[in-house]
């Protein structure tokens, strides 16, 4: 317990990824001042949804470490469609997490700026007709092909792109 303490990071978060500490530390590990050690704190079993909503909506989520917090069975995924209007395109990029996205939210996201959030939308499962129809002709070659390749797409529709593309 006296890592809580420590000024050396490694040493907090190494004691974040223990999982048999006191209300008490935990508390101190979720407020520590480096992300790091509140990212190792929030992994452990009985995180609250506040404290994952808390960080992943200030900082969004790191997706190269397995699993995502928004994937701990704690984290609260009703409020992942509240992400939407964060000012980070990262933390909006999550909220596409949640499969019954609904259709103004998608159609938000994919008047975005940024090339990844278009791309996240044409892949989302809950994708209209119309919506997938306008990113295949987005100028960003990478949201096409996953618009292209996304399984909502109907085979008239790809008859017809195909047809257009002479082929």
């Amino acid at each position: 317990m006296t890592y809580l303490d420590c000024r050396y990071t490694t040493f907090r978060r190494v004691l974040a990824s223990c999982h048999d500490l006191p209300e008490e530390a935990w508390r101190r590990l979720d407020n520590d001042p480096e992300l790091l050690v509140r990212r190792a704190a929030a992994r452990r079993p009985d995180t609250p949804p506040e404290v994952l909503e808390g960080l992943v909506r200030a900082h969004g989520d790191v997706f190269h470490i397995r699993p995502l917090l928004v994937d701990h069975p704690n984290f609260p995924r009703h409020m992942l469609r509240t992400f939407v209007d964060e000012p980070s395109p990262n933390v909006r990029y999550l909220a596409l997490q949640d499969p019954e996205l609904p259709v103004p939210e998608l159609q938000q996201l994919a008047a975005a700026a940024e090339s990844f959030l278009r791309r996240g939308v044409a892949r989302h499962p809950n994708i209209t007709d119309a919506l997938l129809e306008h990113l295949l002709s987005d100028p960003d070659p990478q949201v096409a092909d996953d618009a292209a390749a996304n399984s909502v797409l109907r085979p008239t529709q790809m008859y017809r792109m195909l047809t257009a593309a002479g082929l």
